[in-house]
């Protein structure tokens, strides 16, 4: 589950949930990279798992949009389980994937391999 204001990642456990933490270059920076860009244009937030690596990916919000377009960020996060059992994300890419006009939505995010 992600919450896109915030931009956290929590995960079930045992009837319930439980916030991910975060390492070196972890979800921390990316909620600030998230915050620093714009945060969301709506609830688009998608997440899909990808190799054993999540992908996050987001439209990107614009106040002052001259070109009438929007920027679709894709994160790339790197999952580790400590001695304890505690998962650590490792944010290890973040940019733009893909300029669109303001009208498109992003309604699905899919894995293939070429």
């Amino acid at each position: 589950m992600v919450f896109y204001k915030s931009c956290s990642i929590l995960l079930p456990v045992d009837k319930g949930w439980r916030r991910m933490g975060s390492c070196d270059f972890g979800l921390d920076s990316l909620r600030d990279m998230y915050k620093r860009n714009g945060g969301c244009s709506s609830n688009t937030t998608k997440l899909v798992s990808c190799g054993g690596k999540l992908l996050l990916l987001w439209e990107g919000y614009m106040k002052h949009n001259p070109s009438n377009r929007k920027k679709i960020w894709c994160a790339e996060i790197r999952l580790k389980t400590d001695d304890e059992g505690e998962v650590w994300g490792n944010v290890e890419w973040i940019d733009v994937v893909q300029s669109v006009p303001t009208q498109c939505e992003l309604l699905h995010c899919l894995v293939v391999s070429l």
